[in-house]
C-alpha cells in the first residue's frame, strides 16, 4: 500500500484536503477509525454561509436551517444582533453534521480519494528517521501504509502530531469542556443563532442555542476546563434550560460531550507531515468554532500536497507553502482572538454588560476589531485600558 499522501481522519479537514489533492491527480488514502463517517456527531453544527464559496458541497440536504445571523446576550440580558454577514464562522447555516461530513467525504471520493473505515492509525512509519507513512490496524490486521506525506486531521490533541514530536497536549485554560442536547418539543422559533454569556451562565465560555427547525434546536455549553470539574458543564446547562420557558419542556433526542481547543495554533508542517483543522488548532479561541477554518485550511493543504507531488519534494520547505497560506488567510485573526479571550476571562459580568451596552445599537460602517473597539471606548472610555492590547494588534 503506497500513496502520495495518507490522511488520518475523515472529518471536514481530512476530506477537503483529500478532495483538492486527489483532484490534482495525487494518489490519496483517508483512514478513519470510526465505522461511519460523521458519526457520532461532536459539534454545535453551525457554519458560515461562506462555505458556499468553496464549492465543496453539492445540494442542500446537509442544511437543517438557514439563519439570519447571531444574537449575543450579556449577563444582564442586553442583546447584540449581528447579520449573517458579520456574525462569524459559526452562524449562517445550522447543519446536519453527519450528512455534512459524509457529503464532503463523498466529494473527495468522487475526485479519486480512497477511504478506509474501521482503520486506526497507531504510529508513524519511519525509515532512517524519516516519516514514510503510518502503521494502522484495520479490524484484526496490522498494516504498514507508505506515503510521501502524512496528514494529521485527527482532531484535538492530535496523536499524529505528537508522534512527530509536535507538542499537541492542551493546557486546561486552553480547552473547553462541552455538553450539548438536541432538544425537541421546544418553541424557540428564532431565525438567529443565540449565545449567552456570564459567569453564572457559563464560566469562561457561553451557552448556545442553534435552531434546527420549528421545534428542534441544539442547546449546548462550553466551560473552560480550568474552571470546571466533573459534571459542572451539565449542571450549568440544565440550570440554563430550566430558566427558559421556550426550552424547559424540551425532550432530548441526543446528548453529546466533548472538548474544544481555544488555544493558539501550533506548528503545522514538518518534513513529510501536515496538520490540518483541530489537529493544528485552527479554531477560533473565542467561539471554539473550527468548521470554516478546517475547510479553508484543507483546501490549502490539498493544493500544497498536489504541488509537492508534482515536484516530488516533500520536505518542510516545500510543504511550508501550506502554513504560509493559512496564516495569511486567518492566522492573525486567531492570534488576535486568543488575546481577546484572555482579556474577556478577566472581565467581570458588569464589564461584559458595558461591552454589550456599547454595541447594542451601534451601526458599523465596517466590521473589524478596530471598529468594535472604537464603538466600545466611545461610550465607555474606562474600557480603553483593558482593550489597549487588542487595539495594538488591530493596528498592526
Amino acid at each position: 500500500m503506497k500513496y502520495d499522501a495518507v490522511i488520518v481522519g475523515c472529518g471536514p479537514a481530512g476530506s477537503v484536503t483529500a478532495r483538492f489533492a486527489a483532484e490534482a491527480g495525487a494518489k490519496i488514502l483517508i483512514v478513519e477509525r470510526r465505522a461511519e463517517v460523521g458519526v457520532p456527531v461532536l459539534c454545535g453544527e453551525g457554519v458560515s454561509q461562506k462555505v458556499d464559496h468553496f464549492k465543496v458541497l453539492e445540494g442542500k440536504r446537509w442544511i437543517a436551517a438557514k439563519m439570519e445571523g447571531a444574537r449575543v446576550f450579556s449577563p444582564n440580558g442586553t442583546k447584540i444582533t449581528l447579520s449573517a454577514e458579520y456574525a462569524g464562522n459559526e452562524t449562517g447555516y445550522v447543519v446536519y453534521r453527519d450528512i455534512f461530513d459524509q457529503e464532503l467525504a463523498r466529494e473527495a471520493a468522487q475526485k479519486g480519494a480512497e477511504i478506509m473505515l474501521n482503520t486506526c492509525a497507531i504510529d508513524l512509519l519511519k525509515k532512517d528517521g524519516k516519516i514514510k507513512g503510518i502503521i494502522a490496524t484495520h479490524f484484526d490486521e496490522t498494516l504498514e501504509i507508505e506515503a510521501n506525506v502524512v496528514v494529521g486531521a485527527d482532531g484535538v490533541e492530535s496523536r499524529v502530531g505528537k508522534w512527530a514530536g509536535i507538542q499537541t497536549t492542551l493546557k486546561p485554560y486552553d480547552l473547553e469542556t462541552c455538553v450539548q442536547y438536541t432538544l425537541c418539543n421546544i418553541d424557540w422559533g428564532s431565525p438567529y443563532c443565540d449565545f449567552f454569556l456570564g459567569k453564572q451562565v457559563a464560566p469562561g465560555g457561553y451557552v448556545w442555542v442553534f435552531p434546527k427547525g420549528k421545534d428542534v434546536a441544539n442547546v449546548g455549553i462550553g466551560i473552560l476546563a480550568s474552571l470546571s470539574e466533573s459534571g459542572k458543564a451539565l449542571h450549568f446547562l440544565d440550570k440554563f434550560i430550566a430558566t427558559q420557558p421556550e426550552l424547559k419542556n424540551g425532550e432530548p433526542l441526543r446528548v453529546i460531550t466533548g472538548a474544544d481547543p481555544v488555544a493558539e495554533p501550533i506548528q503545522s508542517v514538518k518534513d513529510n507531515l501536515l496538520l490540518v483543522g483541530d489537529a493544528a488548532r485552527q479554531v477560533d479561541p473565542i467561539t471554539g468554532g473550527g468548521l470554516m477554518h478546517a475547510i479553508e485550511a484543507g483546501k490549502y493543504a490539498g493544493e500544497t500536497i498536489a504541488k509537492a507531488v508534482e515536484k516530488q519534494r516533500f520536505d518542510t520547505q516545500t510543504l511550508s507553502e501550506y502554513e504560509t497560506w493559512w496564516k495569511n488567510a486567518f492566522g492573525k485573526k486567531l492570534h488576535r482572538n486568543y488575546v481577546a479571550k484572555e482579556i474577556m476571562l478577566d472581565m467581570e459580568d458588569k464589564t461584559l454588560d458595558m461591552l454589550a451596552d456599547s454595541l447594542k445599537d451601534y451601526k458599523f460602517e465596517e466590521f473589524s476589531t478596530l471598529s468594535i473597539i472604537k464603538a466600545l471606548v466611545t461610550k465607555h472610555p474606562s474600557l480603553l485600558v483593558k482593550l489597549t492590547p487588542l487595539m495594538k494588534l488591530a493596528r498592526a
